[in-house]
């Protein structure tokens, strides 16, 4: 697996070759077709230009091609850029100038010839065919050239290497105004699902519930597990001896390297991007409205519900998004006043820390749900981003690039940040009284290719991040090593001695048989990874509900 995705990423500029043969005969097929063709080979010309110079950058990032779901992001465009610390390169270059070069030609044969008024029907005939040929030849020879990179699943990265950006943009349009199905739905079959939930009533005691702070940590993992890095201090010295005082394991996510509002999704709606994975951003394509979510769950039971941002809420659909999974207040980068510290555009993590404590002391209730989103940790792992080195990496026997050194030297100190400001925040809770659960794990591992591409492939390792449940009081914690964000999310309602509905205790029970239920992985109770198509009647009611949740609506939270 590693040799291939090395394979992958040494190809990306005859990827770019192959682009510019497909658009330039393109553009003489239309020459063909149309006797009016010069507007519409403009036209065409942007078009394909722009989704194939997109997707050479956004592969290289979250290595995932540009697709048609990303136009909703469109108009974030140039911040979600600047976080790539993209360059131009060499062959970008070439194809822009190639592409006005051939435009002005076209533009000169349209004006001093009679092509366009009286074109010949032969030299139609002619250029029609011989285009149709190069497109056909250069798409067979680039299928064949990209014939090891074959996958079990569907993958838009393998895709996109064997389609070229333009053609697998193209064959993803319909995404955009697909109906959700699922074939095994009912009501009938759902109703038959409740009944047997009965069996798994919790019956949680209210009576004492503690306060729950969850934070999502921006690209978090524990690089110190990554044979051949060493370190001259452990940059999670203080989250490893909050490990040790709660319950802590690794969190099974479906990315890596980006889309952070796909862990949100998981854990927020206690669901699966296994069962919608054709959805690249959940928040707009995969919740419909107002959704049943911890959060409305919580509200249910009598907590004030706050989300701290510290980005637009344009992102992701987050604001909308924020509202219809029942937030009564959301904190986004304009609501923060006093920011004291921009890490390469990225409020720091103590500015975080900091408002969600302020944010706790002004909640208007005993009982408080506050989930956090980091930013330090974000992209661009630039040296510039740092004046300090508070941790020096070194490495031993990786073959690492001095360029990628620095990247990972960079990603460290945010990790470093983010454990003092953890610190902070734990410090800040020991002093209170009334009791508080707080949770953390990461949202997907950072975007180091050439370090986990090399060391991890597209093993489970690459899709695991730490998690973290702590408190201030005497308890006991259950919860599984290894889980999915949608069993870490009922073990947190779980553990807080929270009453779940029907659907949550039916899905709390499945995760007993499924720790690690995720778009890639399979794992059951116990620890045997299952195959990839695995079904029975358990994981299909886990569809049910939670296609019911998102699409239906038929579930309601006091049933």
């Amino acid at each position: 697996m590693k040799q291939i995705q090395i394979e992958a990423l040494g190809i990306i500029n005859s990827i770019m070759i192959y682009e510019i043969i497909i658009i330039y005969n393109f553009y003489f097929l239309f020459k063909a077709i149309f006797k009016k063709s010069l507007r519409s080979n403009i036209a065409i010309a942007v078009l394909f230009n722009l989704i194939s110079i997109i997707s050479f950058y956004k592969i290289q990032v979250v290595e995932k091609p540009f697709l048609p779901e990303d136009i909703m992001l469109i108009g974030n465009a140039f911040e979600i850029a600047n976080y790539g610390n993209l360059k131009i390169e060499p062959i970008l270059l070439f194809q822009i100038f190639l592409t006005i070069i051939l435009l002005v030609i076209q533009g000169l044969i349209t004006s001093y010839t009679k092509y366009e008024k009286e074109p010949k029907k032969l030299t139609r005939i002619i250029v029609g065919v011989v285009s149709t040929i190069v497109i056909l030849v250069a798409c067979i020879g680039n299928w064949s050239n990209v014939k090891n990179l074959e996958e079990d699943d569907y993958d838009y990265k393998v895709s996109h290497y064997h389609f070229g950006a333009v053609v697998n943009f193209c064959k993803n349009v319909y995404k955009l105004v697909e109906t959700p199905e699922l074939d095994i739905y009912s009501e009938e079959r759902l109703n038959q699902i409740q009944e047997q939930s009965k069996e798994y009533d919790i019956n949680n005691d209210e009576q004492d519930k503690p306060n729950i702070i969850v934070i999502m940590a921006e690209s978090f993992s524990d690089i110190t597990e990554v044979d051949g890095l060493e370190f001259s201090i452990d940059p999670l010295e203080n989250y490893k001896k909050l490990e040790k005082e709660g319950a802590s394991g690794k969190a099974t996510v479906s990315i890596y390297g980006g889309e952070t509002s796909t862990s949100e999704f998981e854990f927020l709606t206690v669901s699966t991007k296994r069962f919608v994975p054709q959805a690249a951003y959940p928040y707009s394509q995969a919740m419909k409205g107002k959704t049943i979510s911890i959060v409305s769950v919580l509200k249910d039971k009598g907590y004030y519900t706050t989300s701290i941002h510290p980005n637009k809420g344009g992102f992701y659909n987050r604001a909308n998004a924020y509202k219809n999974l029942g937030f009564d207040n959301s904190i986004f980068i304009n609501d923060m006043e006093d920011i004291q510290n921009y890490y390469d555009g990225n409020v720091s993590d103590m500015d975080v820390a900091e408002e969600l404590i302020k944010q706790y002391e002004n909640t208007p209730s005993d009982n408080k749900f506050i989930f956090t989103v980091t930013m330090e940790s974000h992209l661009p792992y630039v040296t510039s981003k740092y004046s300090n080195k508070d941790v020096e990496v070194t490495q031993n026997g990786l073959n690492i690039s001095e360029k990628d050194m620095d990247e990972i030297q960079v990603y460290t100190q945010g990790l470093y940040n983010f454990d003092k400001a953890l610190k902070y925040l734990t410090d800040y809770f020991k002093e209170k009284d009334e009791k508080v659960m707080l949770v953390v794990f990461g949202d997907h591992l950072p975007a180091l290719n050439s370090l986990y591409n090399n060391v991890y492939g597209e093993s489970i390792e690459k899709y695991q991040t730490p998690y973290l449940i702590w408190t201030n009081y005497e308890t006991e914690i259950n919860v599984e090593k290894n889980t999915s964000l949608a069993g870490l999310s009922t073990r947190v309602l779980a553990n807080a001695n929270i009453d779940m509905p029907w659907f949550y205790d039916y899905i709390y029970e499945f995760y007993k048989e499924y720790p690690v239920f995720e778009k890639r992985f399979i794992i059951d109770k116990n620890g045997k990874t299952l195959e990839e198509d695995t079904n029975n009647e358990l994981i299909e009611n886990y569809n049910i509900i939670q296609f019911d949740i998102l699409f239906k609506k038929n579930i309601k939270i006091e049933e």
